[in-house]
């Protein structure tokens, strides 16, 4: 499966279509892509906020079967450390259980419960077999704080 990916200054769906049209009628079957790449100012694009929030269905309808945003995680991994470090230097842990853990519990966020996603249960599951299953440092069993993070928990 081939993609073309456009990459352009400026992201309008007129642009777009003729860039689509172009491309149809030298690549009848191609499968179309679209960068939305954190490089572009958006802000900086023309496009109202009703353009902006109904640019990726109007991208869909003209063909653009996969649409995608560049280093995505790593933008925003880098505003929430910042608001976090920020907050954290004048609040302390407040910050962090206001800002991440109550987040993650209301958004029903499964990192909240983050041992099974680090691998721990894996580990646990090494660890035993190489033990003969007599191993007193296992990270999920009896008292593992992710069980701190049940509906009965505060807030």
């Amino acid at each position: 499966m081939n993609h073309t990916k456009p990459k352009t200054h400026t992201h309008t769906i007129m642009k777009k279509t003729k860039y689509k049209q172009k491309q149809k009628t030298i690549y009848p079957h191609q499968m179309l892509s679209y960068n939305l790449s954190p490089s572009f100012n958006w802000d900086a694009s023309g496009m109202t906020d009703t353009q902006l929030s109904s640019f990726n269905d109007d991208l869909g309808k003209l063909g653009y079967v996969w649409q995608f945003i560049t280093l995505a995680g790593f933008h925003s991994n880098g505003m929430i450390t910042t608001e976090l470090a920020r907050s954290y230097g004048k609040e302390g842990i407040l910050a962090y259980v206001r800002d991440i853990q109550r987040r993650e519990r209301e958004g029903k966020v499964e990192l909240l419960t983050h041992q099974r996603w680090s691998g721990a249960e894996l580990v646990d599951r090494m660890v035993s077999v190489a033990s003969g299953g007599q191993s007193s440092t296992a990270a999920m069993g009896d008292g593992v704080t992710e069980k701190q993070f049940s509906s009965s928990s505060k807030h």
